[in-house]
């Protein structure tokens, strides 16, 4: 239903703080508000506010309101058809247990958005890569891979974090654990060597995070552990970072052939506080004849993790090079599944 122009007042004059993810709409009267737009349904508007849709006539809305309706609507995606009841589903996608892949998305936020005002690249959808292990229940405690890749040219940029997820999810998904990867869809929000896009990968990854969420509100409780191999084990430090800005409970960190500590990198992106960091296990995977990453190299990582004042941390060395290694991988799973480090 329509909202009345005395509902439209009201609602402005009594509910004027802003929400979490806002572009600010103004009536023909100058009155303003802060919300998200969800979707535009014939001559209405539905907003995102405090939580709750509200539908909103377009003709009560200024001019450059109405002509940003417009514009989203012709760069937004068809709004996804009703799963069925019971179904699975992240972001209006239904969703297969037992280890299948399956990416979906969303238009990204004004916030998210924002983001990206001085940045070269211009995305405008959120992407989420994600697998689901057998049984899984969303209503039931979970463990979940947040996984990140390395950027070491302009094609592993826009390959992405999902890019990344088939070296994971197999291993991850038999061990029950859930995984996922989150990009846009220009690719991955960070620049190459890790540098960030003012902003933009840690507004991508809260938007992800939110949207885990919203579909599964007790993710907001699961058991969350990040991984990655050379340039994308150095990003985990950063998504470590995000996960717990968002109060997530961090219990695990897989580095995989790094050679370099971004904890402190990572703090000046988050605010990631040192208190964060007691309950997380650190696994390290390297190979012993590794030129990229030498043993050496991981023993200076170990020992940083461990001054930086992180839970427990763990060197394992296989025979190989610079390579990833599975049977560590689910070792370090087995390892973060365990009792919380001291």
């Amino acid at each position: 239903m329509i909202l009345k122009s005395a509902a439209l007042l009201s609602l402005i004059t009594g509910l004027s703080l802003a929400t979490a993810h806002a572009r600010t709409w103004t009536d023909t009267t100058g009155r303003k508000i802060e919300a998200d737009i969800v979707r535009v349904e014939g001559e209405q508007v539905v907003l995102q506010f405090k939580g709750k849709e509200v539908k909103l006539a377009l003709s009560k809305l200024s001019e450059d309101d109405r002509k940003f309706v417009v514009e989203w609507k012709e760069t937004a995606p068809e709004t996804p058809a009703a799963a069925p009841a019971g179904a699975l589903t992240l972001c209006g996608t239904a969703l297969t247990a037992g280890g299948t892949v399956t990416t979906v998305q969303e238009p990204l936020s004004a916030a998210t958005l924002k983001k990206f005002a001085k940045a070269d690249a211009k995305p405008t959808q959120l992407k989420i890569a994600i697998a689901l292990p057998a049984g899984f229940d969303p209503a039931k405690p979970q463990h979940v891979m947040w996984v990140s890749a390395p950027i070491n040219n302009e094609g592993e940029r826009k390959s992405g974090n999902i890019g990344a997820m088939g070296g994971y999810a197999e291993a991850a998904t038999q061990a029950g654990w859930v995984i996922i990867a989150a990009d846009t869809d220009q690719g991955n929000a960070r620049l190459e060597d890790n540098q960030r896009s003012e902003g933009g990968d840690l507004a991508v990854h809260k938007q992800a995070i939110e949207a885990l969420v919203k579909a599964w509100p007790a993710a907001k409780t699961w058991k969350y552990a990040c991984c990655g191999f050379s340039g994308g084990a150095k990003a985990s430090f950063y998504r470590v970072g995000q996960l717990l800005d968002s109060d997530l409970a961090v219990t695990g960190l897989f580095l995989g052939g790094c050679n370099q500590d971004l904890t402190n990198s990572a703090r000046e992106e988050s605010g990631l506080r040192k208190s964060g960091l007691k309950k997380i296990r650190v696994y390290i995977s390297n190979g012993k004849t590794d030129d990229i990453s030498t043993v050496a190299h991981a023993t200076s990582v170990k020992d940083s993790v461990e001054a930086q004042g992180y839970g427990e941390a763990k060197l394992e060395v296989f025979e190989g090079g610079h390579s990833m290694n599975r049977e560590n991988f689910v070792s370090a799973m087995a390892w973060f599944k365990e009792a919380p480090a001291k």
